[in-house]
């Protein structure tokens, strides 16, 4: 079937969708996204290795399941070291508190193979909780690694209104503060050699000494999201972050038994915890995903902005108004992605995702895989960068195309020059030839390309449910 009516041609440079596309899928990489000022070196990778470098950690704790068992308790008087500490006026932890402390440990022991276990003396246990009212350093909370196996002591100063009503709530400082504090608890360091009780106080220009030395990427971190391009307007996370995670599993490995279901995250979560749950759309959410297997979903369906998710690991996704404020660990696969009512761009990964725009007009790229893909109400564009994204042998279905309405960028193809993208009625063998056939019964329309040279035996499918396809639903 061909069309008297034209393709749209955009000629050498990229459509607007593809540059959408392109900018999503190196946002916030340093040096790659030109909208991040890059005041220290990147490490990558490389960059959780920092939040381990003195090497303390539990060691002696493996249990008959081959975790780390750690006991942790709430101090109910003053202990000895007090003094040790510079701080002095003890008080204890009230139910609240003690929630949101249990609430941190547990969000460490879903990334990490170490199970925690309350007890109810200071002698039997390896992690402790209390307040003090006076620190001759002016201390606001600080604990204490794991050196020599002994007893660490985390403490939170009383005199501050962090750690009471709202804030020790998800997304706040209070409860971010517990999961440092705990963090360090485990054996992990801050991002550089700087603490709160310095003479001088610390700045990220001033001591950070790597690019990803902020809450962006680490809770272990003094420093804001903003230095790294993120931007989660006032919120804070609640668990362990990017590089914590990859951080703590270095230590005690990675808990493989966490989420092993087909688990969605945002709306409809059925993570019981509470900072992976969307309840309305003025929701925050502030999370790096851990994900030990199954079909896995990111609803954000229920927020009204325009949001980028990308679907890759190691990835930031803007969600719900929020920059960078969703991540995925590294090695975990997240297979599909619903969007919300705004314009939104979903980028897929390497599986076999099934990715939803919702409503708004959408930008939806699944890259390597046979996806599922559904561009909802509105005007949306089905992107492909190259012939290897949908190959007869496992081919994308697009399940609601509307003729006129939608669009298929096939911009970034590359066959060698001007005017290579042809539609034709039957193929000759020419890279570059699209072939558009519609079956009425099924009310399926196969867009075939023949792509040439490695590629020739295994040509580029797309099944298209809807109505019929014209050259003038394209962007070439």
């Amino acid at each position: 079937m061909t069309s008297k009516n034209k393709y749209t041609y955009v000629g050498l440079s990229d459509s607007k969708s593809v540059q959408d596309v392109n900018a999503l899928l190196t946002a916030y990489v340093p040096n790659s996204d030109p909208g991040i000022r890059v005041a220290h070196t990147p490490l990558g990778d490389k960059a959780p290795d920092e939040l381990v470098r003195t090497n303390y950690h539990w060691s002696n704790k493996v249990g008959s399941s081959g975790a780390v068992e750690l006991s942790y308790h709430f101090l109910e008087s003053a202990p000895s070291v007090m003094p040790r500490f510079g701080i002095a006026g003890f008080s204890s932890f009230n139910d609240e508190q003690k929630e949101a402390a249990r609430l941190s440990l547990q969000s460490w022991s879903d990334v990490a193979n170490v199970t925690f276990n309350e007890v109810s003396s200071l002698s039997k246990a390896n992690i402790t909780f209390g307040f003090f009212d006076y620190s001759i350093t002016d201390d606001y909370a600080f604990a204490t690694l794991p050196k020599g196996q002994n007893t660490t002591y985390s403490w939170y100063s009383a005199e501050s209104h962090t750690f009471i009503d709202n804030d020790i709530g998800v997304n706040g400082y209070g409860r971010q503060t517990f999961t440092h504090e705990i963090g360090h608890t485990l054996g992990l360091d801050h991002p550089a050699e700087y603490d709160a009780s310095d003479a001088i106080r610390p700045t990220y220009i001033s001591v950070g000494e790597y690019f990803e030395d902020s809450r962006a990427y680490t809770a272990m971190s003094y420093f804001s999201e903003k230095y790294t391009g993120q931007d989660y307007k006032g919120a804070f996370s609640s668990a362990p972050l990017l590089n914590d995670i990859s951080a703590i599993q270095d230590l005690y490995g990675a808990n493989t038994e966490t989420r092993t279901g087909d688990t969605v995250y945002g709306f409809n979560s059925n993570t019981d915890r509470d900072f992976m749950t969307a309840t309305d759309a003025n929701s925050k959410l502030v999370f790096s995903v851990w994900d030990a297997d199954g079909n896995d979903t990111f609803d954000f369906s229920g927020f009204t902005q325009n949001q980028r998710i990308n679907l890759n690991e190691g990835a930031f996704s803007d969600v719900g108004g929020l920059k960078g404020n969703v991540s995925i660990a590294r090695g975990v696969t997240i297979e599909n992605a619903t969007g919300g009512s705004g314009d939104d761009i979903l980028v897929g990964n390497s599986a076999d995702n099934v990715l939803k725009g919702g409503d708004g007009d959408d930008i939806i790229y699944g890259g390597l895989g046979g996806d599922d893909l559904w561009g909802g109400a509105g005007k949306d564009t089905f992107v492909y960068l190259n012939g290897k994204e949908s190959l007869k042998g496992n081919p994308d279905w697009i399940h609601d195309f509307i003729s006129g309405e939608d669009k298929i960028d096939l911009s970034d193809f590359n066959f060698g020059g001007k005017g290579d993208i042809k539609f034709v009625d039957s193929f000759s063998g020419r890279a570059g030839e699209v072939l558009l056939t519609y079956d009425k019964v099924t009310d399926i329309t196969d867009m075939s390309i023949s792509l040439g040279g490695d590629l020739a035996s295994n040509d580029f499918l797309v099944k298209i449910i809807g109505q019929p396809v014209a050259e003038a639903d394209f962007i070439v």
